[in-house]
């Protein structure tokens, strides 16, 4: 007899609740439509409706807990004739006599139901009333874009497991984390249910030199003691390649200049590039070089770490 417990994978204790979410489970999982010809599918398809029928209400499974049901009864029956050594036959219960319950048993029973017999009523021959009108599921994906890609926008293609190609358009300024919805691209749905939809979350690679700071990109790039000095024209490297700036006299290590509209995003809500500068000391001093900053020590010394 089905163990209706162990096939939806649930216990005695367990809820309403949670065993109708257990049933929805492996219902959607077995369902003929999603395993067309798989007969092994359609078989655990019926025998979790079946146990779903005996326990998926307090009513049914308060009665199958007690032992009467239709098929417990039917077994105790079998049970019974096969240990008195009698031959099957229809069996019903009466109350009569005071007594709890007298059993009846007979060769011949002018083709009385057995379950009209057993309960005193006709069983029920109603059809399956569960809705198998499920949502297909979600599908989720993870997606590597390059920093430009995300940074200006662009466009890449990703292969979904039904074999299909899905262009996706990649918003400028997207970020890692966040995700595109595909409406209707998803699983299918069971019976009148809606298709799932794919979900595709952005994973932005690293672009050595660039740092993101909200809508704006920080670059750092290194000058020399001589063009901090003397300020000067030096190339910036940009997400559309180099470009010149003019740097100003008297300049600083993590002195900060702004190349409006070279930030993340596009059109008017482009954010701005923000060049942090780095002053470099060259690892190994010319003697002449040495020589001409002592000379200029004296005339021009001044000390930086004065407020």
């Amino acid at each position: 007899m089905t163990d209706p417990y162990k096939v939806l994978g649930v216990s005695k204790t367990s809820s309403i609740e949670e065993i109708k979410k257990s049933y929805r489970k492996l219902a959607k999982k077995y369902h003929p439509d999603l395993n067309p010809g798989n007969k092994d599918a359609e078989k655990s398809f019926k025998e979790i409706s079946h146990s779903f029928d005996l326990i998926g209400s307090a009513e049914n499974k308060a009665k199958f807990d007690r032992g009467e049901t239709d098929e417990q009864q039917q077994k105790q029956y079998d049970e019974f004739t096969k240990k008195q050594g009698l031959r099957k036959g229809a069996f019903h219960q009466t109350q009569r006599d005071g007594a709890r319950y007298a059993h009846s048993f007979g060769e011949n029973f002018g083709g009385s139901d057995f379950f009209e017999n057993l309960f005193g009523h006709g069983r029920r021959d109603k059809k399956e009333d569960h809705d198998f009108n499920f949502a297909g599921e979600d599908l989720n994906y993870k997606m590597e874009v390059e920093f430009r890609d995300a940074a200006l926008g662009g466009k890449q293609n990703i292969i979904l497991p039904n074999g299909k190609t899905l262009e996706v358009t990649i918003p400028a300024g997207i970020d890692s984390g966040k995700k595109l919805r595909f409406k209707g691209l998803g699983g299918l749905g069971i019976g009148s249910g809606s298709v799932g939809d794919v979900y595709i979350e952005i994973e932005v690679k690293p672009l050595p030199g660039f740092k993101r700071s909200g809508r704006d990109l920080e670059v750092e790039v290194p000058i020399s003691f001589i063009e901090a000095i003397t300020g000067g024209e030096i190339k910036v490297p940009t997400l559309e390649g180099e470009i010149l700036m003019k740097i100003p006299p008297g300049v600083s290590t993590g002195s900060k200049l702004r190349i409006k509209g070279r930030g993340i995003g596009a059109g008017e809500s482009r954010g701005n590039e923000i060049v942090v500068l780095k002053v470099v000391i060259p690892k190994d001093i010319d003697p002449d070089l040495k020589t001409a900053v002592e000379n200029l020590k004296s005339r021009f010394e001044y000390n930086p770490r004065m407020p």
